[in-house]
């Protein structure tokens, strides 16, 4: 045997022994929103004569959701539907509906199953999201004094739970000496309420944004709050406020003086 060809073998000894990693089979998503239809594809290699959905943790850990078998249509409620090309329908998606669903669809010549990842995205039109500093207003201005750090609280109420809160520095997110926390309301159906602090020390004149963002479709919501820090103006800061009294004195004063040079 030539030396290239143990060689050869040799390599294809090790490489025998070496770990098998699958690549991962990236599963198919949907986002539907709360209280609105939504169509779900089956998307399936071909046509097929019959679709049967089911709902779970596994194909083997599932329930039935709805069918269309042989051109009949059945479901377990009246909120869903299956078409002749497969597409689950649903009236009117809730939280319940989020999870793994699986499109089996049947011929006489071959079967096929595919997984199809349901989320939901909740609506909660009462959303409010404020920073403590500005109270009710969406954007402020607050002069503050460089050398000392400052703590800005940001407010999100009545949020989905899949929205957290960033902090942005122009289009920079700020990642650092951040703190987030979520509280369940109760009072709210399936709703937090979210507390974004930052704490640091700036030493110019910067605006700073917090932002509203979906964890699962990785949107901004179109929920914002701006803040704008400023150092006190040098012209107008430290000077004592005139006495109340003493502005009497001079007003009186000065209609004397006026007074006195017409006659």
């Amino acid at each position: 045997m030539k030396m290239k060809d143990i060689n050869l073998c040799i390599l294809c000894m090790l490489f025998s022994l070496l770990p098998v990693v699958e690549a991962e089979t990236l599963k198919p998503s949907v986002v539907a929103q709360e209280g609105y239809a939504a169509k779900i594809d089956c998307p399936t290699i071909e046509s097929y004569d019959s679709y049967l959905w089911r709902k779970g943790d596994s194909n083997e850990d599932s329930t039935k959701v709805a069918s269309f078998v042989d051109g009949v249509p059945r479901a377990i409620s009246e909120n869903y539907a299956v078409t002749a090309d497969g597409t689950l329908c649903i009236q009117n998606v809730t939280l319940k509906d989020e999870g793994n669903y699986f499109c089996r669809g049947v011929s006489l010549k071959s079967s096929f199953t595919i997984e199809i990842i349901v989320q939901v995205q909740a609506f909660l039109p009462d959303f409010e999201l404020s920073i403590d500093q500005c109270g009710t207003e969406s954007s402020c201005l607050r002069y503050i004094d460089f050398s000392e750090p400052i703590e800005l609280i940001c407010r999100g109420k009545n949020a989905s739970p899949s929205v957290t809160l960033k902090w942005f520095s122009g289009s920079r997110e700020i990642e650092s000496n951040i703190n987030v926390a979520k509280y369940y309301q109760e009072d709210v159906h399936s709703s937090t309420m979210i507390i974004s602090t930052l704490k640091a020390v700036y030493r110019t004149p910067i605006t700073l944004t917090c932002q509203a963002v979906d964890t699962k479709n990785r949107t901004d919501c179109g929920r914002f709050v701006k803040i704008r820090l400023e150092p006190p103006d040098p012209m107008t800061s430290g000077k004592p406020a005139m006495d109340p009294e003493w502005m009497i004195v001079a007003v009186n004063a000065i209609l004397f003086i006026l007074l006195k040079q017409q006659y």
